[in-house]
């Protein structure tokens, strides 16, 4: 009865929070990190082929799967982590080519893409179906970096290139809130800890991985390759329990 509750509930016990990072001009596989302890734990293969750009990575901790936004196109590659092979491909309607950063409600497994033309943010559920568009109250471009707070279901934004502000929309795009950060960022890639109330980004120089907190502190640095700007977050917990 209680494994049945568990699964109709659509809730599972949480295990440590697991940091998931992709460089793709050094590397053909995500690297799973501990951010407490940096040091790689293991390498799953992002499958990512010739001519395919990543712009986006995400992690789903109910199903232990990794989300990769790609380029050309308007697609979404599904890695099963602890089968390390290709669960899916999703096709989205109504996602052009281009955009950045994107991420995962857990709930009910909808995508929050940065569009590509706009300051929106595109939602569209596990099918590829559009669901909504989501204006961005005070910006005038497409956005860079996205996560989302599922604790308290905003959208986190960082809007540019290089920012040192990360800003909270509201489900319907308006703004609740900025936090500055003590050091410049690149907008590639954002995700945050509600657990822990810790932002993750890539650093401005691409050093590191800044760990910042909810007063916009750097706390910690996780490592990355210098000789690359660009380098893919997710973090999650890695639950216990899977659901499909």
């Amino acid at each position: 009865m209680l494994g049945l509750a568990l699964v109709s509930g659509g809730c599972s016990t949480p295990g440590p929070c697991h940091a998931y990072l992709f460089c793709p001009a050094k590397e053909a596989c995500v690297r799973d990190l501990n951010p407490l302890e940096p040091t790689p734990m293991a390498e799953i293969p992002a499958f990512v082929k010739k001519r395919e750009h990543v712009t986006g990575l995400a992690y789903e901790p109910y199903t232990d799967h990794l989300y990769i936004r790609l380029s050309p196109g308007n697609r979404v590659r599904v890695v099963d982590r602890p089968a390390r092979k290709i669960k899916r491909e999703i096709t989205v309607a109504r996602l052009g080519p281009g955009g950045h950063d994107f991420a995962i409600r857990s709930r009910d497994r909808h995508f929050f893409f940065s569009a590509p033309d706009s300051p929106a943010i595109l939602e569209a559920n596990l099918e590829g179906k559009f669901k909504n568009h989501i204006p961005l109250e005070g910006l005038a471009q497409p956005v860079w970096g996205v996560a989302l707070d599922k604790s308290t279901g905003e959208i986190l934004i960082l809007a540019t290139e290089y920012a040192d502000l990360v800003r909270r929309h509201g489900p319907d795009g308006r703004l609740h809130s900025q936090l500055r950060l003590e050091q410049s960022v690149r907008g590639v890639s954002l995700d945050y800890d509600p657990e822990a109330r810790l932002y993750y980004a890539c650093l401005a120089d691409g050093s590191a991985i800044g760990v910042f907190d909810e007063h916009g502190r750097l706390r910690r640095a996780l490592p990355a390759d210098a000789s690359s700007r660009e380098t893919f977050i997710a973090v999650g917990p890695r639950s216990l329990l899977r659901l499909f």
